[in-house]
C-alpha cells in the first residue's frame, strides 16, 4: 500500500497493479480547507495512459468519458444512458502546480469545480472551469491497497516476500 502522504514525482517509476509505469504528468491541487490532492498521469509503452488521483492517502483511478459522450443534466442529477447519478458533493480545487503531460482541464485553469455524483453504477465526477463551458467527466474507481506503489517499494516488498518464502522453506526442512 502506498504510504499516506506519499507523493510521486514526474518521471518516477511506479508499479500499477503489477505493471511497471512512469509518471508522465502531475497536477497538485489545494482544496477549500487546505487539503492537498495530486493527480497523476501514468504511461507505459504498451498501453493507454492511466489517470490516478490521490487525496488523504487514498487512491482512485479516473476513467475519462469520450468527448462525444452524451450527458443529460437536470438540477442535481446526471443521466448517462439509463444510469442516474445524484450530486453528493462539490470540491473547489485551486491548481498549485502542473508538471508534464496532464489529462483533463487542469493544465488550462487556475481553479476547477469538481462535482461528485453517486449512482448505482458507482461514482461519476464532473469537472468544470468557472466562467467557461468546458466540462470533463470521469468515472471514479477506488483502488485497493497496494494497487499503486513506487517501484522501490514494490521491489522491496517482492524481496521481503522472497526472503520470507526462503525462511519458510528452511523451517520445513
Amino acid at each position: 500500500m502506498a504510504a499516506q502522504g506519499e507523493i510521486f514525482m514526474p518521471d518516477e517509476e511506479v508499479v500499477f497493479r503489477g505493471r511497471p509505469m512512469r509518471v508522465t504528468g502531475r497536477v497538485q491541487f489545494e482544496g477549500s480547507s487546505g487539503q492537498l490532492t495530486f493527480r497523476y498521469q501514468l504511461s507505459d509503452p504498451d498501453g493507454a495512459p492511466v489517470v490516478i488521483e490521490e487525496g488523504e492517502g487514498r487512491f482512485a483511478m479516473l476513467r475519462p468519458f469520450p468527448p462525444a459522450a452524451r450527458f443529460k443534466t437536470a438540477d442535481n442529477t446526471i443521466l448517462v444512458g439509463t444510469a442516474k447519478y445524484t450530486l453528493v458533493g462539490i470540491r473547489k480545487l485551486k491548481v498549485l502546480d502542473v508538471s508534464g503531460n496532464t489529462a483533463g482541464i487542469a493544465a488550462k485553469a487556475p481553479l476547477i469545480l469538481s462535482g461528485i455524483f453517486e449512482g448505482l453504477m458507482g461514482t461519476l465526477m464532473r469537472e468544470m472551469v468557472p466562467g467557461t463551458a468546458t466540462q470533463v467527466y470521469f468515472l471514479v474507481k477506488p483502488l485497493a491497497a497496494g494497487d499503486i506503489l513506487s517501484a522501490a517499494k514494490y521491489a522491496a516488498g517482492k524481496e521481503a516476500a522472497g526472503r520470507a518464502a526462503g525462511e519458510r522453506a528452511l523451517d520445513d526442512d
